[in-house]
């Protein structure tokens, strides 16, 4: 959370916030933030709302940010992405804020660019078309041509918006603090997080060099890809308050899905899909906002994504994880469900499993005996999330839920312009691949040399920790009632525990060789190395076997 400094804050702009929120009939709100009565809380008060609403709070607090301006509207469009912090209803509602602004004049857009590139605006392009093509809060975008002809696209900052949003978040976080400590219930939302999330989201998406390298990444993941485009980044004309791109002459994916003729709308559904579960489950490198706005048709029906200032990461743990829920909430594994959410973290294994149980098959159920091109993904995903957020208190990562929300929008487009599409069908070779990939022993190897010295510290202080319960059990700190069963059950314990020291010994080793790659090799990895993986196999699996079979540890 970001401190207040009475130093910075724009009085005359806290004064706009306020009567606006009064304006729109949130005057308890302002009154709980004990505004009014302090130094300068009367003459911020001071605002009498004139207009007789008859709307949800969701709708009045969405008015509200559109009459604020670009950074208001940009922490709504962010809070739209986020059911899990703000709740579906109000999510739902921010989605219709419009990002449109009046553009600026033509004079300051020549003065950034030839300032910006160091150079006269007929010097480095060969065209520059005066007229905007289009016009948001945070830039503008003009048609050009390079001094050899080839057409691009020019993204130019508005000037001053670095200065306006951070004007406007220190006032955020300001407001934020207060409604988190004197609003007891809206701590459920925890807005000072809201803010800082949203601090990161519109830094990132102010930096344009940023978005180059974005874009670029993109490019990268899918260079062998026909059927995948995203604009060539002309670097030599772009910094981090213009940004030069190859102009995309296509159709908007809005368009194709209103009016499909001529393309041939499997292949591009199956290539949408196909491309943003490759994002998620391989590259962790995906799209944060795939809405069809930010789709475009090609020639050959070749898909192509634009708008890179906003990306999520994922690394590969998450990527494995996110897969096998995939494959357990589609195969009905409510069970298994269960044991990944706490696995990832997102609810604690203290939960009452038989309360949980029932509400996740509450949500199943809807689904279950749906044939699977029925069954949308990202619907079910984000259903999951907000009923655990607000029954459980689940620490549900950001990933999570903007994953499921762009997952819903990429399934809309591939359902609206492929009724018969099967979304499973294209993830599932995907998640089978990434699971393969997760045991190959290579990885293995990679995975217990990345934690060897935490074995390693393991092995060194059991004796010393096994030492300090045998002294706890002396001194009557643990009491233990003796029997047979219980000395069966230690030596049982004692022998197993043993066995798993030896196979993680066999690992370590198997893993050290496998680093040196020589000698005799097989299936491009060391003789050696790979006997030692395949007897802590065998030995791994006989272990697990008999501990199944005798059900005692």
């Amino acid at each position: 959370m970001k401190p207040f400094s009475r130093k910075k804050v724009d009085y005359q702009r806290l004064k706009e916030i306020i009567q606006l929120l009064v304006k729109y009939e949130f005057d308890n709100l302002v009154g709980a933030l004990e505004l009014k009565g302090s130094r300068w809380g009367d003459l911020l008060y001071k605002y009498d709302s004139d207009a007789d609403l008859d709307a949800t709070t969701p709708e009045r607090l969405r008015m509200v940010f559109e009459e604020l301006g670009p950074t208001f509207i940009k922490l709504g469009q962010m809070m739209s992405t986020r059911p899990d912090l703000v709740g579906q209803n109000m999510a739902d509602e921010f989605t219709k804020l419009q990002d449109d602004t009046l553009p600026f004049d033509f004079d300051t857009v020549k003065m950034i660019v030839e300032g910006e590139l160091g150079k006269p605006l007929n010097e480095a392009f060969g065209t520059f078309e005066e007229e905007q093509l289009a016009a948001a809060s945070i830039g503008q975008v003009h048609r050009a041509t390079l001094p050899d002809g080839t057409m691009v696209a020019i993204k130019v900052q508005r000037p001053g918006i670095q200065d306006t949003v951070t004007k406007d978040l220190i006032i955020m976080h300001h407001l934020a603090d207060l409604i988190h400590k004197r609003i007891p219930s809206l701590k459920i939302f925890n807005v000072p997080e809201i803010v800082d999330e949203f601090e990161k989201s519109i830094h990132k998406e102010m930096d344009y060099e940023l978005e180059a390298k974005n874009t670029q990444n993109f490019q990268a993941h899918f260079a062998d890809n026909t059927g995948i485009h995203a604009p060539h980044v002309f670097t030599e004309y772009s910094t981090s308050l213009v940004l030069t791109m190859e102009f995309i002459q296509g159709t908007k994916m809005s368009q194709v899905m209103e009016n499909p003729e001529g393309f041939d709308n499997k292949i591009i559904a199956e290539r949408v899909a196909k491309s943003y579960f490759q994002q998620i489950l391989m590259d962790g490198f995906f799209h944060a906002d795939p809405h069809p706005g930010n789709l475009y048709v090609l020639e050959d029906n070749v898909v192509c994504y634009i708008d890179f200032g906003m990306m999520g990461h994922i690394d590969q743990e998450f990527m494995e994880n996110l897969g096998e829920l995939f494959i357990q909430v589609i195969e009905y594994k409510v069970d298994a469900v269960i044991n990944q959410l706490i696995y990832m973290d997102i609810i604690d294994d203290s939960v009452d499993r038989t309360i949980l149980k029932r509400d996740i098959m509450d949500i199943l159920d809807r689904f279950y005996g749906a044939s699977l091109k029925d069954i949308h993904l990202g619907h079910i995903l984000s259903e999951l999330a907000i009923p655990l957020i607000t029954k459980y208190q689940a620490r549900v990562p950001p990933e999570f839920t903007l994953i499921a929300r762009s997952v819903s929008l990429i399934e809309e487009v591939a359902y609206s312009l492929d009724g018969e599409f099967d979304a499973t069908s294209q993830f599932k070779p995907m998640v089978k691949k990434l699971l393969l990939k997760k045991f190959n022993p290579k990885n293995m190897a990679d995975l217990f040399k990345d934690n060897m010295f935490e074995l390693e510290h393991l092995i060194k202080n059991m004796p010393r920790n096994l030492n300090r319960l045998v002294a706890k059990v002396e001194n009557g700190e643990i009491k233990v009632r003796y029997s047979e069963e219980l000395a069966e059950d230690i030596e049982r314990t004692s022998n197993k525990l043993v066995m798993a020291i030896i196979i993680a010994a066999l690992l370590i080793g198997s893993s050290w060789i496998i680093q040196i790659n020589k000698g005799p090799m097989i299936w491009d990895m060391p003789l050696l190395g790979f006997l030692g993986f395949a007897a802590s196999g065998v030995l791994g699996v006989g272990l697990i076997i008999y501990i199944l079979r005798y059900r005692k540890i």
